[in-house]
């Protein structure tokens, strides 16, 4: 199948005749040209031969292949998904935003941001950093420290559960899996059922000896427990994003020997210190930063604020600041305004708005609402002086708190400790990694400047884990007597 053939069948399965399929799933309130995209429904039984496929299809060609080889092949996939014109980055752009709500200028920045990571360079270096040596998976190699030599292998077969909050986003999972010449079986998720297909067929059009190697297809939450139960017990891991709920109904299903990597819901936040607000105009450069935090994919990753902490006792003062960040988030809004919200996500907007609307009119001097609902692009700031961590309902509606000094945010995140995740300072350099120790140990696994929250570095530590370390095993040989 072609890009320009891409049109309703969104499913990627090797060896499924699409004649066999008795039943099939449409997406709810998911349509490419007024037309639903299908799913089939698949039985145990076809199931099992997708599966058998892509094992036997990853025997013939990934085991042989070379980790270089590999890295060549995703480099070369992701230059051509950085032209317009590349059939497959075309479809994206058709569908994407149809399908997501995000503007096509956002699904274009995002796509672009994201894909470049994934070059030569950025590869060879992932692998060597988790892995200590690029030839690792490929042979066995000496050891460094101690005598003897190891090698890594990776899973057999991996299964993704993907989430549809940020287009492009299964590419991440797909390339870890590959680089380990894993096969992979996805099931995607209802809000972005898209993407996964086309990066997985833009690979294979490059190495048609993959053809066999990858599978993605959808079918509602609970609807296939059979289907899930076959897929979780031939994998050797899987790896699910999502919900705390959803992460929780997988991990009851996961069989014991299967590596399991959940990666759940996660608040971010900022913390700017006073020595940042010594004038407006360094201000302002530290709310545009902010407001691209906020804006990109309106907050709906798990590295996106929630809300800022801002230090008192700067020239500019925490509320003043977020009115600052009320005007660029304005100015960002015209460029690339918000994306079309689901009616539960509008509703929630709404009644946040009210609710501190309402509380301000009690209080003005402890809450403002500082953004018109029609004037900002979408944007929802609102100056909350009372500390406490407070999550957000997102789609960019984001709080600015005062601190008197930064290091009280130690005390505020013990609350919410097991789902905090990315921290981005605006401190001088002593004062941040001063700081950055002690959140560590408070649960943030990620640190970052303002304006960088969005776009981790390739081989960060999503969640404090390794990407491909957490799913090889190790083969070692070990030095003995000679013949």
């Amino acid at each position: 199948m072609t890009a320009t053939q891409l049109a309703y069948d969104a499913w990627l399965l090797p060896g499924l005749d699409p004649e066999e399929v008795i039943d099939w799933y449409t997406v709810p309130d998911v349509s490419v040209d007024d037309q639903p995209l299908r799913f089939p429904r698949l039985s145990s039984g076809q199931l099992e031969q997708v599966l058998d496929r892509l094992t036997a299809a990853r025997q013939q060609y990934l085991v042989t292949a070379t980790t270089r080889q590999l890295i060549d092949l995703i480099d070369a996939t992701r230059a051509r998904w950085l032209d317009y014109t590349f059939p497959w980055r075309a479809a994206a752009e058709r569908i994407l935003p149809t399908i997501t709500g995000y503007t096509l200028a956002m699904v274009r920045r995002g796509l672009d941001d994201y894909l470049s990571l994934f070059k030569r360079d950025n590869l060879k270096a992932l692998v060597r950093a988790e892995l200590g040596d690029l030839d690792i998976l490929d042979q066995f190699r000496e050891r460094r420290i101690v005598p003897g030599r190891s090698r890594a292998f990776g899973p057999a077969l991996t299964t993704h559960v993907f989430s549809g909050n940020v287009p492009g986003l299964p590419a991440q999972s797909l390339i870890a899996a590959l680089l380990l010449k894993s096969a992979s079986f996805g099931k995607l998720a209802a809000g972005e059922p898209v993407f996964a297909g086309l990066f997985a067929r833009s690979l294979i059009e490059l190495e048609p000896r993959l053809s066999d190697c990858f599978a993605v297809t959808w079918w509602p939450g609970g609807a296939a427990p059979e289907v899930e139960a076959i897929a979780f017990a031939r994998s050797q891991a899987v790896i699910a994003y999502g919900g705390e709920t959803a992460i929780r109904s997988i991990a009851e299903r996961i069989p014991a020997g299967v590596r399991f990597l959940p990666y759940g819901h996660k608040l971010s936040f900022g913390v700017i210190g006073r020595e940042g607000l010594i004038n407006e105009i360094k201000a302002r450069q530290l709310a545009s930063r902010a407001a691209y935090d906020v804006a990109k994919f309106d907050q709906q990753g798990c590295v996106s604020p929630h809300l800022f902490y801002v230090e008192a006792g700067g020239e500019i003062s925490p509320h003043s600041w977020a009115r600052l960040l009320a005007a660029e988030l304005a100015r960002f809004g015209r460029n690339m305004p918000r994306g079309r919200l689901a009616p539960s996500d509008s509703a929630a907007v709404a009644s946040f708005r009210r609710d501190v609307d309402f509380r301000a009119s009690l209080d003005p001097d402890a809450l403002a609402l500082l953004t018109a609902p029609d004037a900002d692009g979408g944007a929802t700031v609102v100056f909350d002086a009372d500390p406490t961590f407070t999550g957000s309902c997102l789609n960019r509606t984001v709080l600015v708190k005062p601190l008197a000094q930064a290091e009280a945010i130690i005390e505020l995140l013990q609350p919410v400790r097991a789902f905090v995740q990315t921290a981005a300072l605006a401190l001088d350099p002593l004062r941040r990694d001063a700081l950055a120790g002690r959140l560590g140990a408070a649960g943030v696994t990620r640190i970052c400047p303002l304006g960088k929250m969005p776009d981790p570095d390739l081989a960060w530590h999503h969640d404090g884990r390794f990407n491909l370390l957490d799913l090889v095993y190790w083969v070692d040989i070990e030095e003995g007597y000679p013949l």
